[in-house]
């Protein structure tokens, strides 16, 4: 995914990070099966699946400009992720659900990384 192409929109304006490293999800499929004693069928109570959650990974050129990514999506409030060259990634999120992790790339030691855990809210 390049820088170009993927944009998070939040309610003061945007972010563009340099490319998106790693993006991985997950979806609770919340269907329910019932064991039902002396029956060899089980009753299924259907239920749609979940949203998606899972990890984000931004890079940023420099640590001013990682800085300023994590400074805003720790902030209470719902994101806009869209990506010309991928658009299965676009949805609306909000940051759930763990740590919100700055790296330094020990390669560059100029590169950083911005790991997020996401909880979609809206496709």
């Amino acid at each position: 995914m390049g820088s170009v192409s993927t944009v998070i929109v939040h309610s003061a304006g945007t972010i563009t990070p340099k490319v998106v490293q790693g993006f991985e999800s997950a979806r609770a499929a919340r269907t329910i099966v019932h064991t039902i004693l002396g029956r060899a069928d089980p009753d299924i109570t259907y239920r749609p699946a979940a949203l998606r959650s899972g990890t984000l990974t931004l890079v940023f050129a420099n640590g001013a400009d990682a800085a300023a990514a994590e400074a805003v999506l720790v902030m209470p409030q719902t994101f806009t992720l869209s990506d010309t060259a991928v658009p299965q990634v676009a949805m609306k999120f909000v940051v759930a659900g763990g740590d919100v992790v700055r790296t330094l790339d020990d390669g560059t030691r100029t590169v950083w990384t911005v790991k997020i855990p996401f909880r979609e809210v809206a496709p």
